[in-house]
């Protein structure tokens, strides 16, 4: 329902700034549009918010089980395994910003390899 009415309100105050090109006065055409700026900024800003939750919510879920694995597995007396395991996953991570960098796979056959 919000989501619905983010979508109207984003696709009314353009229209109505059109609109109110042709039927306003100036004052009503200046306050639409300094309104459909103001909203396209803040539906920008929330948009920005919401992909950096994601990854932040992506990364640490994935480290939390990494890390609970190698606790285990190194509490088990398994730290040759663990020593292994995170090199071949720092020899494999290549960082970049253009997307994830295989990371949630990475991480997974790391854990995979110290439970062998």
């Amino acid at each position: 329902m919000q989501i619905t009415l983010l979508v109207v309100i984003s696709a009314l105050l353009p229209i109505a700034w059109i609109m109110a090109d042709f039927h306003g006065s100036a004052l009503r055409r200046r306050a639409i549009g300094a309104m459909a700026l103001i909203w396209s900024f803040g539906i920008a800003t929330l948009i920005g918010s919401m992909q950096q939750f994601d990854a932040n919510a992506y990364y640490t879920s994935h480290t939390k089980e990494l890390l609970d694995v190698s606790i285990r597995q190194h509490q088990a007396g398994r730290s040759e395994a663990v020593i292994r395991e995170w090199t071949r996953a720092r020899d494999a991570f290549q960082p970049t910003y253009e997307n994830r960098g295989d990371y949630q796979e990475i991480v997974a056959e790391a854990i995979e390899g110290m439970k062998r």
